[in-house]
């Protein structure tokens, strides 16, 4: 079963908005934030500048990295919405047409079954390891978690 807490998170080879591959597992941090959404979708349009505040205000500076992920929506709409919301210090991938199509044929799971993305925003955290710590939690519970591993991470 993929996508259990504790377990190793699977490698997502996705590109930036460059077409420059970054795959998951190339991003070096004690924490990722990894937020699966969608420039067109509603609630990710109330979440994501939300996440983005947070983790501007306090992440960063600990060294938590956020990998955002485009699901859906259109490369176009996702640029001009990380340009328009100022979404700045973050890994902005998506999954290139061609791997998508070549995952399919190999009969491999893509990041959607991996990830259990049917919906969006989905937020997930992982460590350094790249084992999953949470899933599916709002970015307030995120913080929370964050919190506490930080602090448990300094009392050690």
């Amino acid at each position: 079963m993929a996508n259990l807490i504790g377990q190793p998170a699977a490698n997502l080879e996705m590109v930036d908005t460059t077409g420059k591959p970054m795959p998951l597992y190339d991003v070096q941090a004690p924490f990722i934030v990894i937020c699966f959404w969608d420039a067109t979708c509603s609630h990710c349009k109330e979440t994501v500048p939300k996440l983005d505040s947070i983790f501007q205000a306090k992440w960063k500076r600990e060294g938590v990295k956020l990998y955002g992920v485009m699901v859906d929506g259109g490369k176009e709409a996702w640029t001009q919405f990380i340009k328009d919301h100022n979404l700045k210090d973050w890994i902005h991938v998506y999954e290139t047409k061609e791997h998508q199509d070549a995952t399919e044929k190999s009969g491999q799971p893509g990041f959607r079954q991996l990830y259990d993305v049917y919906q969006t925003p989905i937020l997930y955290l992982v460590d350094k390891d790249k084992r999953i710590i949470a899933k599916k939690l709002s970015y307030q519970q995120l913080d929370e978690v964050i919190n506490l591993k930080m602090q448990h991470a300094k009392s050690n």
